[in-house]
């Protein structure tokens, strides 16, 4: 019996041996995962490393006050074709591309009715210059017997009565005529007007250009202001840029200004100012027009990215340092310097930027040497290497 138990408790021994080895192998595993995670968390000190970056020498050099700024061109000229009338569109003849001068008839809106409507007035007209005439003659009769009664009467060779019923008879004829006479006005005014409105029926270009947008066509009926085509003219346009107030307001209106584009870079056109919004947008940035006049046949197109260069002031000397110089993630102007092969951080103050150039008031000196490229890598006190 005792031998039994004894083999009972040797055969459970075994297993249970067996999973405190396995948890105690778990158990290390998960702790030298543990260690390797804290290993791989602690920072790596790179302060020994160096950086490796570019520099360049802060000079005293002549600030170039010529500034461009990114502009899109616009037609001076873009006017929408309408109808003063209503009515079905007749013989529109316009085609996208097509060129058109001001004042051209391009389509007619269906006039039959009103050209009905104006051989009855001419009618009218002539039956109310009948009348006119004819009550113009009966009144000079009237005058005529009415004298007559009135001489013989106070010549005592007539009667008073007869007097009296020729002068009322020249009265009323008197308002006859002028009854005439409004009838014969108004149907000439009827007539004008009709002819009015026939005019208006005629869709004519507002400007000279290429239609550029059709909307409508012939055989539709139309409303007055509603678009029929749109008529672009880029033989003269605009570059429209958008400048901060610093420079907006040394800009003169007529000065002139450089034009260029990538896509023609071997074109240079030339502008000049002709407006200045008076009121900036929620950037505080203004709207700036320049005029172009371009050559017949040029290549440009309206929505053309362009850029427009001018000079804001006459060139000056300065303290000069690259745009690139600038720490962008500071919310200062920033900057860092080599220090005896280290980086120092400085915070400066600047004045006019110019293109790639920007102008240093203060907090560096001329003669130093200023990091323009690896800043994002850099801390206070970093080791450099400079790469010429």
């Amino acid at each position: 019996m005792k031998e039994n138990n004894k083999t009972s408790r040797k055969k459970l021994i075994f297993p249970i041996g067996i999973m405190a080895v396995l948890l105690f192998g778990m158990a290390f595993t998960l702790y030298s995962n543990k260690q390797k995670i804290n290993e791989s968390k602690k920072p790596v000190d790179r302060t020994q490393v160096p950086v490796s970056v570019n520099v360049t020498t802060v000079t005293l050099g002549v600030l170039s006050q010529n500034q461009s700024f990114p502009a899109l061109l616009k037609p001076f000229e873009e006017a929408n074709l309408t109808s003063q009338s209503s009515g079905i569109i007749k013989g529109l003849k316009i085609n996208l591309g097509d060129k058109v001068t001001k004042g051209q008839v391009l389509g007619q809106i269906d006039a039959e009715l009103l050209k009905i409507n104006l051989k009855s007035a001419l009618v009218n007209l002539k039956t109310a210059e009948v009348n006119k005439r004819s009550a113009e003659i009966n009144t000079k009769k009237l005058l005529t017997d009415y004298e007559r009664a009135q001489d013989l009467f106070v010549n005592k060779a007539g009667l008073e009565t007869n007097m009296l019923n020729a002068k009322n008879s020249y009265e009323n004829s008197i308002n006859t005529l002028e009854n005439a006479k409004n009838t014969f006005e108004a149907a000439q005014v009827q007539i004008d007007l009709i002819k009015q409105q026939i005019a208006n029926m005629q869709i004519v270009a507002p400007i000279s250009g290429t239609i550029s947008n059709k909307k409508l066509n012939a055989g539709e009926f139309t409303n007055p202001g509603v678009l029929i085509a749109t008529i672009t003219n880029i033989n003269t346009m605009k570059a429209t840029a958008y400048v901060n107030q610093s420079v907006a307001y040394k800009l003169k209106l007529g000065q002139t200004a450089k034009i260029s584009s990538a896509v023609f870079p071997e074109m240079a056109l030339i502008g000049k100012v002709i407006f200045i919004s008076p009121n900036s947008d929620i950037n505080h940035n203004y709207q700036i027009d320049f005029l172009i006049t371009q050559n017949q046949g040029s290549a440009l197109k309206a929505g053309t990215d362009v850029a427009i260069s001018f000079k804001a002031n006459a060139d000056r000397d300065a303290l000069i340092i690259p745009k690139s110089a600038l720490v962008v993630d500071r919310a200062e102007p920033f900057v860092y310097v080599n220090q005896n092969g280290k980086a120092k951080g400085k915070a400066i103050q600047i004045g006019t930027i110019s293109n790639d150039q920007v102008e240093v008031l203060s907090g560096i000196s001329a003669g130093e040497s200023v990091i323009i490229n690896g800043q994002i890598n850099l801390k206070e006190g970093s080791i450099i290497n400079i790469v010429k």
